[in-house]
């Protein structure tokens, strides 16, 4: 199902998160498209509502793995609701220090090139026969949640879970989720 809704110069898009609220401004992305601008970096009381909210249906993953940046407070705070001593952050580029590092391609809807997704190869272990969560802020095109998806296959893991605080535009059944963006268009 698709969620569009007219754009007629509105400013901003209420946002409901399960009682939780805040105002999102409208933010042109093409000719004829707008999109809720959400950010919830630095917003600590909602990612303390969404987590509390999104814990039950991630009790039966052993790790939770998330993409550098927003995902990582959500993740974290989740963690320690589930009392998991550690989880994996995918980075968006591979660093000197990384050994053996598990890197996939992939092209996210917010970028106009291909991008890169990796976690150091030492994280192997902590992966590897284990049921994981991966989890991000938004979920549009799908794009990211593949690419870890690829990367939790890779180091042998198997994904449990998959979830969002929000999909933007249209319903994905797979992913747990707290709330639907509209795209709006003209």
């Amino acid at each position: 199902m698709e969620y569009v809704l007219r754009y007629e110069g509105q400013k901003y898009y209420e946002l409901e998160v399960k009682g939780f609220r805040r105002r999102l401004p409208l933010v042109q992305v093409s000719p004829d498209t707008w999109i809720a601008y959400f950010d919830s970096l630095g917003d600590k009381e909602f990612i303390n509502h969404c987590a509390k909210e999104l814990c039950s249906h991630l009790s039966t993953c052993d790790l939770l793995m998330t993409t550098e940046s927003k995902g990582i407070a959500l993740v974290h705070e989740l963690a320690n609701m589930l009392n998991h001593s550690f989880y994996v952050v995918c980075r968006k580029e591979v660093k000197p220090f990384m050994l053996e590092p598990i890197v996939v391609s992939y092209k996210p809807i917010t970028s106009s090139k291909e991008l890169t997704l990796c976690i150091d190869g030492r994280y192997r272990e902590r992966i590897a026969g284990k049921r994981v969560g991966i989890v991000d802020d938004i979920v549009s095109t799908g794009e990211t949640l593949r690419a870890m998806e690829e990367i939790v296959a890779k180091a042998g893991g198997t994904v449990e879970k998959r979830a969002a605080i929000l999909l933007e535009g249209s319903e994905w059944k797979d992913v747990v989720h707290l709330g639907i963006l509209p795209v709006f268009k003209k």
